[in-house]
């Protein structure tokens, strides 16, 4: 056997190996998988009211922003990744239904639990479903989707390549992505302000509203060490999707990613 071969055991330790930024710290991939998803845990009861109220309500207006630039169309069947309380699979029923489906594909049980009972209390119920699963390996065949959206998920993926090409497979020719993600604001005043807020202001308030501020520092970090806007869209077309961009919202704090399968 040559120097350069490795046994599938080999391959299996170099996986597990393999280190991946989680916030601040450096973690293996299945420790990352592990730690993101109990994250959610003991704040997806609360989880909706604290992004209300963390946001200043601004995350209802980037959603319902992203979700307006799909042109979704009566009929339409839509995949909601990393879907959490299923937000954007509401937005997405209200202009699908009722012959099209919205999907809500996640991970986490507690999440999908407080989602499962929002759906049930809208007048939706019957266009919103809960699929569990990972998002670097959807359990879809290739083709099925209309359109794609993923609302501030997309920097927790482990292999972040891996989950856009799933995405790009799913999708019909033609068919659309839309990704909502946190970013850094441009302007300095308003980087200083947001650093405040991030790390003194919005963990307080999360331990007010959830009973702990560890996820909310999480999320602070992993803004920070995730890829600028540039990045991501250049990663969206090496997955394979076509008419590119990105538009800032609200200073850079958010930022909507719109694209095409080919």
């Amino acid at each position: 056997m040559s120097a350069r071969d490795d046994s599938p055991k080999d391959a299996r330790a170099n996986a597990g190996a393999e280190e991946v930024s989680f916030g601040y710290r450096r973690v293996s991939a299945p420790e990352k998988r592990r730690l993101v998803s109990g994250q959610f845990d003991p704040i997806a009861r609360r989880y909706d009211l604290a992004d209300a109220l963390l946001s200043f309500g601004l995350h209802f207006h980037w959603k319902k922003w992203g979700i307006g630039r799909l042109a979704l169309k009566e009929g339409e069947h839509v995949l909601d990744v990393c879907g959490g309380t299923g937000d954007l699979a509401l937005l997405a029923a209200a202009r699908v239904a009722p012959r099209g489906r919205a999907f809500v594909y996640d991970f986490n049980r507690p999440m999908m639990r407080a989602g499962r009972a929002k759906v049930k209390r809208s007048r939706f119920a019957g266009s919103v479903l809960f699929v569990e699963g990972d998002a670097e390996s959807l359990s879809f065949p290739d083709a099925v989707f209309d359109a794609v959206t993923v609302g501030f998920g997309i920097r927790n993926l482990v292999h972040l390549d891996r989950g856009l090409s799933e995405m790009h497979r799913v999708l019909k020719p033609g068919g659309r992505i839309m990704i909502l993600e946190f970013s850094f604001p441009v302007r300095a005043w308003f980087r200083r302000l947001y650093d405040v807020y991030s790390f003194r202001v919005m963990p307080l308030g999360a331990r007010i509203i959830c009973g702990t501020a560890g996820p909310f520092r999480y999320l602070a970090e992993s803004i920070r060490v995730f890829d600028p806007p540039e990045r991501l869209a250049d990663r969206l077309k090496n997955a394979g999707f076509s008419d590119v961009r990105f538009r800032r919202l609200t200073e850079g704090i958010a930022v909507v990613y719109l694209a095409r399968r080919r």
